[in-house]
């Protein structure tokens, strides 16, 4: 008689839902990896606005030119900022798959665990059987009392 664990679907279902719950920590993590790289592109920009803006400062500067250089550093910094709360979300996002996974793997653990025990359950009961089936040739054999024939 073949092993049959009557929980198997729950169990492959279990294994799906830990795979489904990586692959949602792989893409969070993809996605937080582009908001870094977002944001120190914008730093970077902004940076290289403020260098330019000061070579500029050493000549004669108009008005409109000055303003245009003011508000271009203030947008920067805006997207920065903007930048940063979803740096800073996306972080949450992650930790929070982080947690989902962490979950669906003590599930999946304790369906396996149950298995394990059902399976040492069969297993044992199989021995009995056998055990069961060779006394009961030993008392046809050699009768009740143990008298030799």
């Amino acid at each position: 008689m073949a092993y049959h664990f009557k929980l198997e679907t729950v169990l492959g279902l279990r294994r799906n839902l830990e795979e489904l719950a990586q692959q949602k920590l792989a893409r969070e993590l993809t996605l937080l990896e582009e908001h870094t790289l977002r944001l120190a592109a914008l730093r970077q920009q902004r940076l290289e606005l403020i260098a330019e803006f000061e070579e500029e400062k050493n000549r004669q500067m108009l008005a409109p030119v000055f303003a245009f250089y003011m508000e271009g550093i203030f947008r920067k910094e805006q997207a920065i900022e903007a930048g940063r709360a979803l740096v800073e979300a996306q972080q949450e996002a992650v930790s929070q798959a982080r947690r989902e996974l962490t979950g669906r793997v003590q599930d999946k653990k304790v369906m396996e665990k149950a298995r394990e025990r059902d399976y040492q359950k069969f297993l044992l009961a199989g021995l009995k059987k056998e055990q069961n089936e060779a006394d009961e040739q030993m008392m046809l054999r050699f009768g009740r009392k143990g008298n030799l024939h």
